[in-house]
């Protein structure tokens, strides 16, 4: 298949094209992806949740209304659910302090002083930053995440969440200051 637009391919796909809807999947699947990882820090979670986002798109992409949003968008808003819904059933949000990679790397380290202080200052940085987003609400949290740990610029978190820039500037700001609060 040859085509590229994605308001095109969404539009084939809410008609039946599977061929359609699995060029939406090669081009989607990565940022969805890293979505979820960052939500979750597991990856094989994440792989499976990104299936699980796949296949609802697919059984109700018959629904979406492709005026004024971004297909992204769409499968952002499956994504951001059922990142919610796996935290639901979990019933216990975990503060993830760091990840497999990263304590084996440290079990490995006889001593603290053999690390350079750069590289343990940036993981202590990492942790107090992670601390501090999970005191936000998931909304803000998300924002600033696709902001400043993604390098997203506004339109496009304004695209992917689909709302608004100027709704994404005051959720920014917003979370700015709750995260000010924090650290007095």
């Amino acid at each position: 298949m040859n085509i590229s637009d994605p308001q095109e391919l969404i539009i084939l796909a809410k008609n039946g094209d599977k061929d359609a809807f699995s060029v939406l999947y090669e081009n989607f699947f990565t940022p969805i992806f890293r979505y979820i990882y960052g939500k979750i820090n597991n990856k094989q979670e994440a792989e499976d949740l990104t299936q699980v986002v796949f296949l609802k798109a697919f059984k109700s992409i018959k629904n979406f209304e492709s005026e004024n949003k971004s297909p992204i968008s769409y499968f952002f808003t499956i994504a951001r659910n059922t990142v919610i819904d796996f935290w639901r059933k979990k019933k216990e949000v975990e503060i993830i302090e760091d990840d497999e990679d990263q304590r084996d790397f440290f079990d490995n380290i006889e001593s603290i002083d053999d690390l350079p202080n750069e590289v343990y200052e940036k993981k202590e940085k990492g942790i107090f930053v992670k601390k501090l987003l999970n005191k936000l609400k998931l909304e803000y949290k998300e924002v600033l995440e696709l902001r400043f740990v993604y390098d997203y610029s506004t339109a496009e978190i304004a695209q992917k969440l689909g709302k608004n820039e100027s709704n994404i500037r005051q959720i920014q700001v917003r979370a700015l200051r709750k995260l000010k609060n924090h650290l007095q």
